[in-house]
């Protein structure tokens, strides 16, 4: 009786695992051009993100808005995602320079930003910060290349 409570448990724990999370992602996916969605100060600003010679994944804005802040600290070529790294499976870690991360520095303020990274399809990266589920953030990355 024991044994069979005991399949029975192992049983309801893999059939109710999102199987899907089990396979690891690729951190290539990453790679291509990306338009910010979900944060009206950056909406519709393009990034492409590629390899750099260190092998490291980098993301520079290729293309910008029309935000007055963002006209004023932000140019194409701007390094926008400074590091992407593995956190599980599933999950990555972005970090993202703060609109005017040079004004910032002067006064010893943080001039970067982490979240949270969760592909929601292949073309859609979902961002979250502190206990919130990135998959269910309105703030993305949306692949348009």
């Amino acid at each position: 009786m024991k044994q069979l409570i005991f399949l029975s448990i192992i049983t309801l724990l893999f059939v109710s695992c999102d199987s899907g999370k089990l396979n690891e992602i690729p951190i290539d996916n990453f790679v291509g051009v990306w338009k910010l969605q979900g944060r009206s100060m950056f909406n519709g600003i393009e990034i492409s993100i590629e390899e750099n010679t260190s092998g490291d994944l980098v993301g520079k804005v290729i293309k910008i808005n029309d935000n007055k802040y963002v006209n004023m600290f932000v140019e194409p070529n701007d390094t926008w995602v400074s590091s992407i790294r593995r956190s599980s499976n599933y999950e990555f870690k972005l970090t993202e320079k703060k609109v005017g991360s040079a004004l910032f520095s002067l006064y010893g303020l943080d001039t970067s930003k982490e979240y949270k990274v969760e592909f929601i399809d292949e073309n859609t990266l979902g961002l979250g910060t502190g206990e919130s589920k990135p998959a269910e953030s309105s703030v993305r990355y949306i692949r348009i290349n």
